[in-house]
């Protein structure tokens, strides 16, 4: 009331500056203030009486500031209802490239949890990862009678940064007839990882063919003991030493024991994210530099050592892993198709597959030609135009080489 009050002594200022003004409209203009402050006085006296002594003011004050807050809660989570929007994606947000959507897994080392939907926020996208009840970044599948096409890879096919519908698995289904795909991509998953999940849960699926995406990190780190337990791709764990005093303990206690209560509120969490995104913006495009920077040192080093060290042991291991996927697929009568969706070639994959009689997809040469145009402005991962290059480069053969099998499947 005192702003309100203050704008109308401000605007009766400029109007006396006025020739048009009359001492009629001045007059008017005090009436109309007067009526106001006296409006404002009604209901301070209806909420807080005169008579009240200065503890109940003070508790009068506290109620009406929580009937407020409810009050603001109340529209807050009026709102996601009628919207059927979920809180989790805010309780859950995070400004990292790989929120939690992990669990442990005594043969894979981890695995997407089921059932979870988390926000990832970085320079260079803002996307929400939702999983399905089998832990897979996918739509709850049902037992269609399409040709089932079962994607597995890393975070490329797993599709970081990349919308639901607009990763190069989803194109492929809204773009063949009669294809019905399933992508179990998982970020940071190695060959011999993807082996295992195939083996262990991806057969029950009942695949018609199995499309298995691969790039030389998920080759090289299957025999780097040193990143056995890391769940990030190129990046390895590092332990975090450090201490902390008895009052340090006790705040820090403090603060997660209040956050997760006030997590509850709808309001707060909304609130607690755009402050972040506010605070984020100045210093994200920084920080992604700098942890980009540091993966593209790990790749390297990483690669270095593949070739001058260990390039026969990646051959001999990874070999035994494509016959095994081989094996798998012979004895369910499964189509396998392995593809290269990384921009360089590996020429003894080549030479492997045709000896071995696995079918194999080089998208490296086309891939390569664009690729400053197909990954995102500091993370290397593939935007959308990648993903509908890939997508177009699949459907092209998959449409070309299994128009028979496909041709025997119906709506």
């Amino acid at each position: 009331m005192e702003m309100a009050r203050s704008y109308f002594y401000s605007m009766a200022i400029v109007l006396d500056c006025q020739p048009q003004t009359t001492p009629t409209n001045k007059l008017h203009l005090f009436i109309f203030i007067g009526k106001i402050n006296c409006f404002r006085n009604k209901i301070t006296q209806l909420i807080l009486p005169a008579s009240m002594n200065r503890a109940n003011r003070i508790f009068g004050m506290f109620m009406l500031l929580l009937v407020i807050v409810l009050s603001i809660e109340a529209a807050t989570r009026l709102f996601f209802a009628i919207t059927h929007k979920k809180i989790d994606s805010f309780r859950n947000f995070s400004f990292n490239r790989e929120p939690g959507i992990y669990m442990s897994d005594p043969v894979l080392g981890y695995k997407l949890m089921p059932n979870v939907s988390r926000n990832a926020f970085t320079s260079d996208f803002s996307v929400v990862y939702k999983t399905n009840s089998l832990g897979l970044r996918e739509k709850e599948l049902t037992d269609s009678k399409k040709f089932r096409v079962l994607f597995l890879g890393d975070s490329l096919t797993f599709g970081e940064g990349i919308p639901s519908g607009s990763r190069f698995s989803d194109l492929i289904e809204k773009e063949i007839r009669n294809v019905y795909s399933i992508n179990a991509g998982v970020p940071g998953y190695r060959i011999n990882q993807m082996y295992s999940w195939l083996e262990d849960y991806g057969m029950a699926l009942k695949p018609n063919l199995i499309i298995c995406s691969i790039i030389p990190p998920c080759l090289i780190w299957s025999i780097d003991k040193k990143a056995e337990s890391s769940p990030n791709l190129f990046i390895l764990e590092r332990e975090k030493k450090y201490t902390e005093n008895r009052s340090a303990y006790f705040i820090n206690h403090f603060k997660k024991i209040s956050d997760q209560a006030l997590s509850k509120s709808y309001f707060y969490c909304v609130l607690k994210v755009n402050i972040q995104i506010v605070r984020m913006l100045f210093i994200l495009k920084e920080r992604d530099k700098k942890l980009w920077d540091e993966i593209g040192e790990n790749a390297a080093r990483l690669r270095k050592i593949a070739k001058e060290q260990k390039k026969e042991v990646v051959k001999r291991e990874s070999g035994k892993i494509f016959l095994g996927l081989k094996n798998i697929c012979d004895r369910a009568h499964t189509n396998l198709l392995l593809v290269n969706i990384y921009p360089v070639s590996m020429p003894w994959l080549n030479v492997f597959f045709r000896e071995n009689g696995i079918e194999y997809l080089d998208l490296a040469p086309r891939l390569n030609k664009v690729y400053k145009e197909i990954h995102f402005s500091i993370d290397l991962h593939y935007n959308e135009a990648g993903n509908k290059i890939i997508a177009d480069s699949l459907k092209e053969y998959i449409i070309n080489r299994y128009k028979y099998e496909m041709g025997a499947f119906k709506e």
